[in-house]
């Protein structure tokens, strides 16, 4: 009977769990809750600063560009803030392995740093979706609703076309239009402004009725039509103004959006690749080394 032989292997220290997954998600959960915590509480200082900036007065208030360039700028130090710190702490806390070069551990690291992004992106959106992000919500939209609201309320007409037409069929002591007469002056006009001009015939018909109605001259109540026509006209041209400045704006805030949150990736990664190499140093940030 003989004895086999026994080998033994001695494994390097920290290769235990290099058959496993490398991520560790206790670094990663602690950098995303910091990340999403210092996010929510920019947030709400964003809004304070916001509303600091604007006023019912037009002549106290900041432009729309410099509120506009505050904004990204802010949004974009908050993020670049709150990813830094949620992925350095990742990389700090995240235990080294042994299996891999500096180099390998670096893009592990930057890794975890990574997933600190994802995870703390998916936080903040539920976060400022739910309930808890009410008071924000409102200062934002308070900020909106101060910067164009006076003006707004002034400026504004709730309804151009019926303004037009009681500029039309204004009577002074006379028989008022009926409202069949106001319904049929309004239906030829939406028409013609879909169309872009008022026909002569339809204007001709207009004026004829309301001269006979308010005992008015033909030529005054012409000059009615006309200028009540371009005033929808130009009513007209607002509103595709504003709906081309909304389209604008909706895309380079998406844009806008896209670029902050890629800088975020970048920042999460670079951070917790400093933090992992601040751990593999034993470097204290408060007492030097």
């Amino acid at each position: 009977m003989s004895l086999g032989s026994t080998d033994v292997v001695v494994s390097p220290p920290g290769t235990a769990s290099a058959a496993g997954s490398y991520l560790e998600w206790s670094p990663i959960l602690g950098g995303a809750v910091l990340s999403a915590a210092i996010s929510t509480i920019m947030a709400a200082f964003g809004s304070a600063i916001g509303l600091s900036l604007v006023s019912a007065e037009a002549g106290r208030s900041t432009s729309l560009v410099g509120l506009a360039i505050a904004g990204a700028l802010w949004a974009l130090w908050v993020t670049v803030s709150a990813c830094g710190a949620g992925g350095y702490l990742a990389g700090r806390m995240r235990k080294p392995l042994a299996d891999g070069s500096s180099h390998e551990r670096g893009v592990r690291d930057g890794a975890h740093g990574l997933v600190v992004w994802a995870v703390g992106a998916l936080l903040v959106a539920f976060i400022t979706s739910s309930s808890l992000m009410g008071a924000a919500r409102t200062a934002a939209s308070g900020v909106a609703s101060v910067a164009g609201g006076a003006s707004s309320l002034i400026s504004q007409q709730a309804d151009p076309l019926a303004s037009a037409l009681d500029t039309v069929m204004r009577s002074n002591g006379a028989e008022p239009a009926t409202q069949g007469e106001r319904e049929e002056a309004s239906r030829i006009l939406v028409r013609s402004l879909a169309g872009g001009s008022l026909e002569p015939s339809d204007r001709d018909y207009i004026a004829s009725r309301m001269a006979t109605r308010m005992n008015i001259p033909q030529v005054e109540a012409e000059q009615r039509i006309d200028e009540a026509f371009a005033r929808l006209n130009q009513a007209r041209e607002t509103a595709k103004q504003a709906a081309e400045t909304a389209r604008k704006t909706g895309i380079v805030v998406a844009f806008m959006t896209a670029a902050v949150l890629l800088v975020g990736a970048a920042a999460a990664y670079l951070a917790a690749m400093l933090g992992g190499r601040h751990r593999d140093e034993e470097i204290d940030l408060f007492g030097g080394r």
